[in-house]
């Protein structure tokens, strides 16, 4: 036992009076210090970091995609390695080609040069229709966390795709009388210009304008906006009131009335008409969604951005022949009426009858009949 003790002691202090022994102690504190002057240095420079993310549209049909684009910006001279940024993404998208659950965590590596800003873009796929809303995101590292508060709101409008249903010949009107061509844009009264895109006719290609116009830094050609050549009016209501005994159920009620809505609404735009909306969902604090008649781009994203932000949960207990009697007095006698519902019961039946003694031109829709 004595012997082990005295082979360990003497092997200690050969250790002990060893140079190499001393330099690698040396060399083993300084990687140390560098390694805490490194990530206190990277601490330094993650917390001057800047971070935003934007969508390359606002809005997008059920099933269609759009880009996500993350930007980070490196305030410093520190360069930025294996940067790792996470955001939370709601249920109902696909994030390059991954199906997201709810709560499910994007995660994006950065390598950040110097004074530079770099990019990452994500392809996300709506699954669903609703309002999505990314609000943070954040860097971790070594138990600090960095947060950024940084909104992106986007929204999924209806899926009409599988929508196979002939518009009425009520949607080809010009006034009381059926339009025999029906063209949708009158040559003789422009309102505007707007960039060229696939499937425009040469003739509304403004060559003038084109020759000073700029995309990006690049030479564009715009083409002419035309005016309508029509001047109906169409209201689109739709009940979305659970009647016992209906055989859809809550959700297919409201996800195939508001498709069918969103199609009728689409469809009445591209032949010329102005077009309102009103369903009988709360929202906020009123008792129904009601969106008067109107066209032009904001007017129409005003009314699918309402598709978009319709809850099934949401009180819809307004009775759709109140609304009809509110709402249809107010509008124009020439305008096309348009109810979707899933039953016409006495109490609307009675409010159709008396719209149509007062001039109105009104189409009930049974909801069943929109199967696509």
């Amino acid at each position: 036992m004595g012997g082990f003790w005295n082979a360990l002691t003497g092997f200690l202090l050969r250790l002990l009076l060893s140079p190499w022994f001393w330099l690698a102690v040396g060399l083993a504190v300084l990687l140390a210090a560098a390694r805490a002057l490194w990530c206190r240095l990277k601490l330094r420079a993650l917390s001057r970091v800047g971070y935003r993310r934007s969508v390359s549209v606002t809005g997008v049909f059920a099933g269609e995609e759009l880009e996500l684009t993350e930007q980070i910006r490196n305030y410093t001279w520190f360069p930025l390695f294996s940067v790792r940024v996470e955001f939370f993404l709601p249920a109902g998208l696909t994030v390059d080609g991954q199906p997201c659950t709810e709560g499910e965590t994007v995660t994006s590596i950065f390598f950040i040069p110097p004074l530079s800003t770099v990019q990452k873009r994500h392809t996300v796929r709506a699954d669903r229709r609703d309002r999505y809303l990314l609000q943070t995101a954040r860097i971790v590292y070594h138990r600090n966390e960095f947060v950024f508060s940084d909104t992106v709101e986007f929204f999924a409008y209806p899926d009409i795709r599988r929508m196979r249903v002939e518009p009425s010949d009520e949607l080809c009107q010009a006034g009381n009388v059926l339009a025999g061509r029906k063209y949708l844009e009158d040559p003789l009264f422009v309102s505007g210009i707007r960039p060229y895109h696939s499937g425009a006719p040469l003739r509304s290609v403004n060559f003038k304008a084109s020759a000073r116009a700029l995309a990006g830094g690049v030479p564009c050609y715009v083409c002419n906006s035309y005016d309508s050549s029509r001047n109906d009016d169409a209201m689109i209501f739709l009940d979305l009131f659970t009647y016992a005994g209906t055989a859809l159920g809550e959700e297919e009620l409201v996800e195939r009335g508001l498709s069918y809505a969103c199609y009728l609404f689409c469809e009445a735009l591209r032949s010329g008409a102005e077009v309102g909306f009103a369903a009988n969902c709360a929202r906020d604090a009123l008792r129904y969604v009601s969106i008067p008649c109107g066209r032009g781009d904001l007017h129409t994203r005003r009314v699918l951005e309402a598709f978009a932000c319709i809850n099934r949960y949401a009180r819809r207990d307004f009775a759709i022949s109140a609304m009809l009697q509110r709402i249809v007095p107010t509008l124009r006698t020439d305008t096309d009426v348009f109810v979707i519902t899933t039953r016409v019961d006495d109490e609307l039946a009675k409010t159709l009858a008396a719209l149509r003694r007062m001039g109105y031109r009104l189409r009930p829709i049974r909801l069943e009949e929109t199967a696509p």
